[in-house]
């Protein structure tokens, strides 16, 4: 047994590797999310169940799955693996100086929001780098060695701390061509009868968007083609803004668009909280989140931090209280 742990303890890189596995239930997904070879991957997990003398993954052609003894081995090594990090963020980041990379991911929504932080980040910390990832994928923030993320929508019940930031909402929009083309649509039942650009990053995709003229996973390409009137989009309302002020797009049935959704920024710990993340916390909350926003049926929202229990919500300072 004592040989075993002497083994474990040389096989730390790979207990890493073992937890992204296992995150996303692939190789390759553990190999991207880690920035290596997919080869390197297996060989590590390889040397850590020979280290063990046992079988944590079944793997075949198609899947790759826990065994029980994975399983518990995972349920321990999770809490461990934050452990290091914050250890190694805090000896990395002992100065007061925001420094060092800086790894954030949210939602391609969130993009044009967020992106003029990061830009004034790196302008005031000259020694300060950015690694921002836009994606809707639930991101596991431990295993993939993110410090911060944006997301949009109630989160699952974690031990994340997440930070409210107030709501997005996205609508329905077309352009004037299109409508003068095909008419405006008075109710929700003839909205099936439209052409629609669709978001294929999007959670949910409503019955009534059957006929798909067009499927993209960038927002800036469903923009783009609901101005160019190729049909009925959704879209986020900040990001369809100006095309609207500038008379491009049009909304449509307002008062049939999808409730208000909350944003979240969400981070793995307040302990040993390094400079470079404590600085993107403080500049996001003060440009992002209004003072006080009233929603029509929850009541005004405080920028309060709170806990969720699930690392896997990034897709975001101190003594958040348990939910």
């Amino acid at each position: 047994m004592a040989r075993k742990v002497d083994a474990l303890l040389g096989e730390l890189d790979a207990v890493r590797v073992f937890a992204a596995v296992a995150e996303h239930r692939s190789f390759r997904g553990a190999a991207g999310a880690l920035k290596l070879p997919r080869s390197t991957v297996s060989r590590k997990l390889a040397d850590l169940e020979r280290a063990l003398d046992t079988r944590l993954f079944h793997r075949t052609t198609r899947s790759v799955t826990l065994t029980d003894a994975g399983t518990a081995f995972l349920a321990r090594v999770r809490p461990a693996l934050e452990v290091i990090a914050e250890a190694g963020r805090a000896a990395v980041d002992a100065s007061t100086e925001p420094r060092g990379l800086l790894r954030i991911t949210m939602t391609p929504t969130m993009a044009a929001r967020a992106a003029p932080v990061m830009l004034e980040l790196l302008a005031k910390y000259p020694d300060l780098r950015i690694d921002l990832d836009l994606t809707d994928r639930k991101v596991d923030l431990v295993a993939e060695g993110f410090d911060l993320a944006i997301r949009a929508g109630e989160l699952p019940d974690s031990t994340l701390i997440a930070r409210p930031m107030g709501r997005g909402r996205g609508g329905y929009y077309a352009s004037p061509t299109y409508l003068a083309r095909r008419g405006v649509p008075s109710s929700l039942a003839e909205l099936a009868e439209h052409d629609w650009i669709v978001f294929s990053g999007r959670s949910r995709v409503e019955e009534f968007m059957a006929k798909k003229r067009l499927i993209v996973n960038s927002l800036a390409v469903v923009c783009d083609a609901a101005i160019a009137g190729f049909g009925l989009a959704w879209i986020p309302e900040t990001m369809a803004g100006d095309a609207v002020s500038r008379g491009l797009l049009v909304p449509v049935l307002e008062e049939k668009w999808p409730s208000p959704q909350p944003l979240h920024l969400v981070y793995a710990s307040a302990r040993h909280l390094a400079p470079r993340v404590r600085a993107a916390i403080d500049l996001l909350l003060r440009h992002i989140v209004p003072p006080v926003e009233q929603s029509d049926s929850l009541g005004p929202i405080a920028p309060k931090p709170r806990r969720t229990k699930s690392r896997t919500h990034g897709n975001h300072p101190p003594h958040g209280r348990k939910r």
